[in-house]
């Protein structure tokens, strides 16, 4: 089939006319569209700026300040990255080993039973108790006579007598001066001597002496310093009897 030879003609025409019919249509569609009121809007200047505006105020140029040389900074280095290390496993303890049991008879053959040996036992030496002097008393020392008889102490009598004669010890000691030279000498004598009822102490006599005779006076010397001990508690002269002792 052979075209014809105008139909680029037509196709123009066609396209023309596409054209203007769009453009009637455009033309027609803002026609149609309601137009926007204008907003006016008036600027209004203050007179201040617009003196300032009128008459500008003319400012000397800025001095050029140099520019200081600035030394140059060095480049810094990279610091590393810190590179992560896994920690070290811990060590493996070992494990203790377990403990052997033994037979009786295998501990019997390591420990022998031994045989307690005997205790030897020492013997304590005798402790020699100090010897404590108690007053002899001879009860009554009155001599009788055929109108009156000696009458018996009560109990109560002869505690308070007991009494009376420790005191009369006492102060015969501290009467009695012990010869210097017999200092560590065991040497002893035993005294008798009377008490009346109203306390003088006479008949002082040696039953036996010690055998020493500085010794034996010096006793003596010690009762004839002590006249009189007091009146006795049962109102009745007695006697009595004591030991002494150069050392106790």
């Amino acid at each position: 089939m052979k075209l014809p030879k105008d139909q680029p003609f037509w196709t123009s025409v066609i396209l023309h006319l596409v054209v203007l019919v769009a453009l009637f249509l455009a033309t027609i569609i803002e026609t149609l569209k309601p137009k926007e009121k204008p907003h006016v809007f008036e600027m209004v200047t203050p007179a201040a700026q617009q003196q300032a505006v009128e008459t500008p105020v003319e400012t000397p140029p800025a001095p050029e300040i140099p520019m200081p040389d600035l030394p140059s900074v060095p480049e810094v280095a990279e610091v590393p990255k810190p590179v992560d290390t896994p920690p070290e496993p811990a060590p493996r303890t070992p494990s203790p080993p377990k403990p052997k049991v033994l037979s009786y008879e295998e501990f019997l053959k390591k420990n022998p039973i031994r045989e307690p040996k005997p205790r030897q036992v020492q013997q304590r030496k005798p402790v020699e108790a100090p010897r404590i002097e108690v007053p002899k008393l001879v009860v009554p020392s009155n001599p009788p006579t055929s109108a009156s008889r000696p009458q018996p102490l009560t109990q109560q009598q002869m505690s308070a007598l007991g009494t009376y004669s420790a005191k009369l010890r006492t102060r015969i000691d501290a009467a009695w001066a012990k010869p210097a030279s017999l200092a560590g000498v065991r040497v002893a004598a035993t005294v008798v001597f009377d008490v009346s009822a109203t306390g003088r102490v006479t008949n002082a006599r040696l039953q036996p002496g010690s055998g020493n005779s500085a010794f034996d006076q010096s006793v003596l010397a010690a009762f004839r310093k002590v006249v009189s001990a007091g009146p006795t508690p049962t109102g009745q002269g007695h006697s009595f009897t004591m030991t002494f002792r150069m050392t106790d």
